[in-house]
């Protein structure tokens, strides 16, 4: 079916010097949204021209020309024509809000999780329990791991209402688990790609490479000290030569001097190489000189994990954490294996919220916080590095499989038909309701005449009479021309009423007192709220 995609350079053009999930996981999207939609038009929702411009050349520069629709936000009642919106992040609430000035059965809205341990982003989790979302409606979850944290927040929110205001029933949109996909045709490295990585990486025939892929933080993505310590284990277990890759970026040289000091610490026997991952070249070598992959994810931060699914696409075991997302990619004992991760039960980290709460840690602090009570158990990443590295024909089989499964699961072919079939159902539960939920107001935007209407002394009604001061219409074209030119009343542009309107307002008005109804049924065409702004406005620059 028809959709609009939501577009925002941040959410889908990746950073060239600072590679984040959630840009590769949207640009990718596009690419896939792109190639397989079968619309003859494009809808792209953005609020400049700029944005639009770069979906335009984004669509373009992958080989797609068809006619794109460039729905601004002054005309976001346009979105009735695709019927659908989505946007690349969970602020679906938000959104709805907007959706709400218009009848809520206008268009669906359909959002992705990506990181959802942000107070900002819990908050707007929490705001879908209030917000004039609708059963044809979507917030697609990325993991079931992630869907179960998304439930938490929304069960939680609508238990408190029930104990403070009696709430009974609540509606919720659609919360589908759909992974996010990767091009595995980028993946596909022969034996001559594999060789010559090999030889540009510095790598000798008789070493094991084992590959970090991913942006290098110990306190938002993983803490290496597992890792490190395990492959020093497995070093002197096997006694081969082993080969870390670290291919990534660090967001200060803080960061990168703490990760080169444990190093020397944890695993002095490792031979270690730190490649940049933003570089798209030294990636794909980096992927095709490896013989195994590592991820220990112990972040919360973490919902879904893009890179394992390109290492297992690039045909490579994988050892990762029993984490999140990992959890429903990598099948344990077959792609690769799973590390058992351990945490406290609930209950034990209510001073973590605290502090984040009242700002005494920012969120970088509350997810190393949390981060160093997450343990990833070394003596199983020993074992699993140790089955590994001393069998060549456990690393081809466990490597194919994981591949194929990545063809079959994870490709972004397969994962489109999933969001089309989500669509497509979206559709048929907005075009079947009779239920528009009209009741709903947006609290914190209401008519601004509707807020503050007991300030006014008096208002403006239908049995108002109206009439013109005395020559209050001569040269009033001059006078116009003179009222624009002044900054405190042309500033405000949007409210200003047509000229044409105006003078053809007053010369009626000159003739003939007239009630408020009166000029109504006179001006039918006008829009009735037009009208009275306009003679208020009259009145306030007379």
């Amino acid at each position: 079916m028809s959709s609009a995609i939501y577009y925002s350079q941040n959410a889908f053009r990746v950073d060239k010097f600072k590679t984040y999930g959630r840009q590769v996981a949207g640009n990718d999207f596009l690419q896939a949204y792109c190639k397989s939609n079968e619309c003859s038009q494009f809808w792209v929702y953005a609020k400049t021209t700029k944005e639009a411009e770069d979906f335009k050349n984004f669509v373009q520069s992958n080989g797609i020309n068809k006619d794109i629709k460039f729905i601004n936000f002054k005309n976001t009642a346009g979105l009735k024509e695709p019927g659908l919106l989505f946007f690349p992040g969970p602020d679906i609430g938000e959104l709805s809000r907007n959706r709400s000035f218009f009848t809520t059965d206008s268009w669906s809205i359909c959002g992705v999780t990506h990181t959802t341990s942000s107070s900002r982003v819990m908050k707007s989790i929490e705001s879908i329990v209030t917000s004039p979302l609708t059963p044809w409606d979507a917030l697609i979850c990325t993991s079931k791991s992630v869907k179960s944290n998304v439930l938490k927040i929304i069960e939680i929110t609508e238990n408190n209402l029930r104990h403070k205001i009696g709430a009974k029933s609540f509606i919720r949109p659609e919360l589908p688990v759909i992974p996010l996909g990767i091009d595995t045709s980028k993946f596909n490295f022969s034996d001559h790609d594999k060789t010559n990585a090999r030889i540009k990486l510095g790598i000798q025939n008789d070493e094991i490479v084992v590959l970090y892929l991913g942006r290098l933080s110990f306190h938002a993505k993983a803490n290496p000290f597992p890792m490190y310590k395990a492959l020093e284990n497995t070093k002197h277990q096997t006694k081969r030569k082993i080969v870390l890759i670290e291919c990534g970026w660090y967001e200060n040289n803080q960061l990168k001097d703490a990760f080169s000091k444990s190093a020397k610490y944890l695993c002095p026997s490792i031979r270690l190489l730190r490649v940049d991952g933003n570089d798209h070249e030294i990636k794909n070598n980096s992927l095709a000189a490896a013989d195994i992959f590592c991820s220990l994810s112990d972040n919360i931060q973490e919902t879904f994990g893009i890179t394992p699914i390109e290492a297992m696409a690039s045909g490579l075991p994988c050892v990762v954490s029993d984490w999140n997302g990992y959890k429903d990619t990598i099948r344990d004992g077959i792609d690769g294996f799973r590390i058992p991760s351990l945490m406290p039960a609930e209950g034990y980290g209510n001073d973590l919220a605290f502090r984040y709460a009242l700002e005494i840690d920012n969120y970088d602090m509350y997810i190393g916080h949390t981060s160093n009570l997450i343990s990833i158990d070394i003596n199983r990443t020993t074992s699993a590095f140790t089955q590994l590295v001393n069998s060549q024909k456990l690393r081809n089989k466990m490597g194919d499989t994981a591949k194929q499964r990545c063809k079959d699961e994870y490709d972004w072919n397969n994962i489109i038909n999933k969001y089309t079939n989500l669509w497509n159902n979206l559709h048929q539960i907005r075009k079947g309701s009779t239920d528009k939920f009209s009741y709903y107001k947006s609290a914190d935007r209401l008519d601004p005449f509707l807020s503050f209407s007991k300030y006014s002394t008096n208002k403006l009604t239908d049995n108002k009479i109206i009439s013109i001061r005395s020559q209050a219409n001569n040269n009033f074209e001059q006078k116009l021309k003179e009222l624009k030119e002044l900054f405190m009343i042309n500033y405000a542009s949007y409210v200003i009423p047509d000229e044409k309107f105006l003078i053809r307002f007053l010369d009626d008005i000159s003739k003939n007192r007239k009630t408020i109804e009166e000029i109504k049924n006179s001006y039918q065409e006008l829009n009735y709220a037009y009208l009275i702004r306009a003679i208020i406005w009259l009145y306030k620059f007379d």
